[in-house]
């Protein structure tokens, strides 16, 4: 299982490199393009909404024909379509680019966390689930860090050529994990049965609170990262290097929490570690949004990856459990719902932006976070303690 989960680490750290690296980019798009940073969000917003509409597709699949095969299928799709970005000739078309990235880069992330489900018992799940994210923690830190530095030296259009090419060794190495895949197969109704789970995980209370949750927190988290490079730009007025290196330390504070998560788990519980996430979680957009220093902007930063990785986590673990006979289908609702919020919440806050500023839309965002974690507390989804 150790040299499964760093390949499958690898492999979730050039797709969410992929996801990140247009966060710092949204100024130089803007530029390229001659429209507002609000309106260059697009091609975050399609990226979200094609990666959480295919989760549905992707995991009914995972369960029918197997995970990882899954997965290095739409990993080569993907390096083609992340490659075909640094030809876009317009924003639209670089959104359509973005758009078919997010399609095909949908498996890779939930079909691997639904693998380790249906792997690992429930008592280790959540340190496990903690070690293979620490891949996806060096994504979200490389990817924005990247996006920054590159677009200074190689200009916008090259990084999508680099990471392309990144993608597709990583397909490379998925493929080459896919013939010893143990697989019991589920039956081919399973798929037409997919809409019907879909339906009946809609109408469980217990799963209904999960779904909401991630909903909420894809728009708050993700719906203000995407625009806090540009803050630090215009507001602070950094290069794109420095943005970058900044962003970078959202995955340090990630980092943290990945090295300390059964230490964290053990004393603070499911159900603290979601509160307390929260919190963490909005003192960092509100700091961001009142920031006269680009240095405090570092320091939530950091305390804003930490606290993410604290609620993320635990939401994660416990859509392992929505439904264990079908996870690869029951997680991609949860991922749907995740990124569903991401797409709803840079359209919105984009808007806000362009409208009322900086201080308004993320201190709003810092705002829902952490009524999220308070409301998550009495949810009957999270227990009191972990099982042992």
């Amino acid at each position: 299982m150790t040299l499964l989960l760093i390949a499958l680490s690898l492999a979730g750290f050039i797709v969410v490199a992929c996801m990140r690296v247009t966060d710092p980019l949204l100024p130089v798009i803007a530029g390229e393009f001659g429209v507002s940073v609000g309106q260059a969000g697009i091609v975050v917003t399609a990226y979200a909404v094609a990666y959480g509409l295919f989760l549905l597709a992707y995991g009914p699949l995972g369960d029918r024909y197997g995970k990882l095969r899954i997965i290095a299928i739409t990993l080569t799709g993907a390096a083609f379509c992340v490659a075909a970005c640094a030809y876009a000739g317009s924003l639209m078309s670089l959104a359509a680019l973005r758009f078919l990235t997010g399609v095909a880069s949908a498996a890779t992330v939930p079909l691997a966390l639904a693998y380790i489900g249906d792997n690992t018992p429930m008592e280790r799940r959540q340190a496990t689930i903690a070690r293979y994210m620490s891949g996806i923690i060096f994504g979200q830190m490389l990817g924005s860090a990247l996006g920054g530095v590159l677009s200074d030296w190689l200009g916008w259009r090259a990084i999508f050529l680099l990471f392309g090419g990144a993608t597709a060794l990583a397909a490379l190495l998925v493929w080459g994990l896919v013939r010893n895949e143990v697989r019991p197969m589920a039956p081919p109704a399973a798929l037409r049965q997919a809409g019907a789970r879909y339906l009946g995980l809609l109408r469980d209370p217990k799963a209904a609170d999960l779904l909401t949750a991630a909903l909420v927190e894809g728009f708050c988290v993700f719906g203000g990262l995407a625009f806090v490079g540009a803050l630090l730009h215009e507001r602070h007025g950094l290069s794109f290097t420095l943005v970058g290196l900044c962003l970078l330390c959202y995955g340090i504070g990630g980092l943290v929490y990945s090295l300390s998560a059964p230490l964290t788990l053990r004393y603070l519980g499911q159900r603290g570690m979601i509160v307390f996430g929260g919190i963490l979680m909005a003192w960092s957009f509100i700091a961001i949004a009142i920031s006269t220093a680009w240095s405090l902007c570092a320091v939530a930063l950091a305390v804003l990856g930490f606290g993410f990785y604290l609620m993320h986590s635990t939401l994660q673990t416990l859509a392992t459990e929505m439904v264990p006979s079908a996870r690869g289908t029951s997680f991609a609702l949860f991922a749907f719902a995740l990124f569903a919020g991401q797409a709803l919440g840079v359209a919105a806050v984009g808007w806000l932006i362009d409208r009322e500023g900086y201080t308004l839309g993320l201190g709003l965002v810092g705002l829902g976070i952490g009524l999220l974690g308070l409301w998550m507390q009495g949810s009957p989804m999270v227990p009191r303690r972990v099982a042992r």
